[in-house]
């Protein structure tokens, strides 16, 4: 039992403890991620900009009254087609043509008066030059006969001087009084058509209403628009760009366009006008000229080119073409505290290069220096 004992308070052997203890994994080596790496080719640059648009109306005007007040009648409709001169909607004018009407009548009596007068005066005229005609020829009559007297004579050559007297005073027309009153009532007449004018809404041109929110007896607001009157012949593109676009953009500068329900078909066109400040329009007070819209011509015509009035149309607008150029991805030049540099592969070694850019374009930038084509780049 000594011996028992003994024994099992020797130490375990080697394979013992093998036996006894888990076996440790082995950590894997890290690898290491290979860097991306670029070409530099010869090519085109092109820099530009990209806004969406929709096909509107070249003309189109905003409608409304210069008066407040009720609407009285409405004679069109939404998407109705309308001609110049057209009243298109009226406010309440009743007393207004009552007052015109009776205008009117005062201008008609005044200008039949004016008129007789003048028929008076021109028949006047032929009689005191006759009777001018007859004194001259019987005062040279007297003055060749012997049998008048001094005294005859004198007589006769008076009555030629008052026979002149009323040619004289028949040649300065009839009384001013006269053509007062018809100016008068003149103007009477075209200040209640204005006021007739100021209370409807007549069409400026011959066109279409895309919007018009009027019923009877609806209370309307001087100035206020309510209706919006286009032209449908002629179509461009219409967008709101933002600020930063629009610093990029000039007027005269080329535009791809792409109807949204004709992908792939390309259109050509050119940025016809910019808004104020960075362009011509947007700065005055007509519809036209406070319109904030970017408007590009299409050159092709809408029977040519398929599209219509409120068609969605995603435009590209060149700022900057640049042909047989160096270039590279965007994203294989390096910036670091405003230094630009590319890391170039010349064999196993890499070495850092100052590069000068020039246009810089979504896929790619223009290297005028620093690169020459077909180095290998190593990207970040």
């Amino acid at each position: 039992m000594v011996l028992l004992a003994g024994c099992a308070l020797l130490p375990a052997t080697r394979s013992e403890q093998a036996a006894g203890e888990p076996t440790p994994t082995p950590i894997p080596t890290a690898q290491i991620a290979l860097k991306p790496t670029y070409t530099a080719q010869t090519g085109e640059v092109v820099k530009s900009t990209k806004f969406t648009g929709r096909i509107s109306p070249v003309v189109e005007e905003d409608l409304y009254f210069r008066v407040d007040g009720r609407i009285r009648s409405v004679f069109f409709k939404r998407n109705t087609t309308v001609k110049k001169g057209d009243v298109i909607a009226e406010l309440e004018i009743d007393a207004l043509e009552r007052d015109l009407n009776a205008a009117k009548l005062d201008l008609e009596r005044s200008q039949v008066t004016l008129d007789e007068a003048k028929r008076k005066l021109e028949y006047d005229r032929l009689v005191v030059q006759k009777q001018l005609e007859l004194a001259q020829i019987r005062l040279e009559g007297s003055e060749k006969d012997k049998n008048y007297t001094h005294a005859e004579v004198k007589a006769q050559e008076k009555e030629v001087e008052m026979a002149q007297l009323e040619v004289d005073r028949l040649s300065e027309g009839v009384s001013p009084l006269l053509t007062n009153d018809v100016e008068r009532t003149q103007y009477a007449v075209e200040k209640l058509n204005q006021q007739i004018a100021e209370a409807q809404i007549i069409a400026p041109f011959d066109g279409l209403l895309l919007s018009l929110s009027l019923s009877p007896g609806q209370a309307v607001t001087a100035y206020a628009p309510v209706a919006t009157l286009a032209d449908p012949s002629t179509l461009e593109v219409s967008a709101n760009i933002l600020s930063d676009q629009l610093q990029l953009l000039a007027e005269g500068m080329s535009v791809t366009l792409e109807l949204a329900s004709s992908p792939g078909q390309k259109l050509e066109g050119e940025i016809r006008r910019l808004p104020y400040p960075y362009g011509s329009g947007g700065g005055g007070q007509t519809l036209e000229e406070k319109d904030k819209s970017t408007r590009v011509t299409i050159y092709a015509s809408a029977a040519e080119a398929g599209f219509a009035l409120g068609d969605l149309v995603n435009s590209t607008a060149i700022i900057e073409r640049k042909e047989n150029v160096v270039w590279v991805p965007p994203q294989a030049i390096r910036n670091f505290n405003g230094r630009r540099f590319a890391v170039v592969q010349d064999g196993d070694v890499q070495r850092r290069v100052d590069v000068k850019i020039g246009i810089q374009a979504e896929d790619r930038v223009e290297i005028e220096e620093g690169l020459q084509a077909g180095q290998t780049v190593v990207g970040p």
